[in-house]
């Protein structure tokens, strides 16, 4: 895993920054192996484009790191969005990150940035086998944005988890439910970031690039979806 994904209200960039010196330290793996991204929550946002400079270079400080290889907004709440994006633009011209983006979007919101002239590099949404979002996944790839799936296996919901299409894919490929779904991902172009305390779980989930899903399977997992959403963003982030 080289790939890792915080936040600040995740309390988890600390942690990482002092893992990865670690790990910089003792395996001899340079900065630029790793791919890290954190996010502006909107308790930042709310206090305007320079503290939201401030929070980035925080972070970074936090992390021990010069630069993020991506940088999100984590809620993109309407009446902050467009100071925060600058300072987003901003942070990338001094080289503080790599890419912009946004989280918890909907194909709408991602339609209007596009027309206010601040296409994202990325999104983060939740999707997976009963949230497809294929609306927002076909226009990402039209416009060159590249698209992460959080909540890829949606906690092991009981209708992925004994789901009969896929557990009949995965016999066939002599793989787990949870590696068929993240390679349904993988097929589809999309980035999935899971999560798990166990290593045990984390080493399955990374052996899924020894086989790949036919499209009449990747069609088949697809066909699960049901618009079913964990997370109601809307609650949070109405407008656009």
């Amino acid at each position: 895993i080289r790939s890792f994904d915080t936040a600040p209200s995740y309390q988890t960039e600390k942690i990482l920054g002092n893992i990865l010196t670690e790990v910089e330290r003792d395996f001899s793996i340079k900065r630029e192996d790793f791919n890290i991204q954190t996010k502006i929550d909107p308790w930042q946002m709310q206090e305007g484009r320079s503290r939201v400079l401030y929070h980035i270079e925080s972070a970074l400080e936090k992390m021990g790191s010069g630069y993020f290889d991506s940088l999100l907004i984590h809620w993109p709440v309407p009446v902050f969005f467009t100071e925060t994006w600058d300072a987003f633009v901003e942070a990338g011209k001094r080289g503080l990150t790599k890419r912009i983006g946004v989280c918890n979007v909907r194909l709408r919101q991602i339609k209007k940035f596009c027309e206010l002239q601040k296409k994202p590099d990325l999104i983060q949404i939740e999707c997976n086998p009963l949230r497809t979002c294929t609306p927002e996944i076909e226009y990402c790839r039209a416009y060159g944005i590249a698209v992460q799936a959080y909540s890829p296996l949606c906690k092991m919901d009981t209708r992925i988890r004994d789901s009969e299409v896929i557990k009949r894919i995965a016999d066939i490929h002599g793989k787990s439910v949870g590696q068929i779904v993240l390679r349904w991902h993988i097929n589809k172009g999309i980035m999935p970031v899971f999560t798990s305390t166990k290593p045990m779980r984390v080493r399955e989930y990374t052996d899924i690039f020894d086989f790949k899903l036919s499209q009449k399977e990747i069609a088949a997992i697809s066909s699960l979806n049901q618009d079913y959403k964990m997370y109601l963003e809307s609650c949070i982030c109405p407008g656009f």
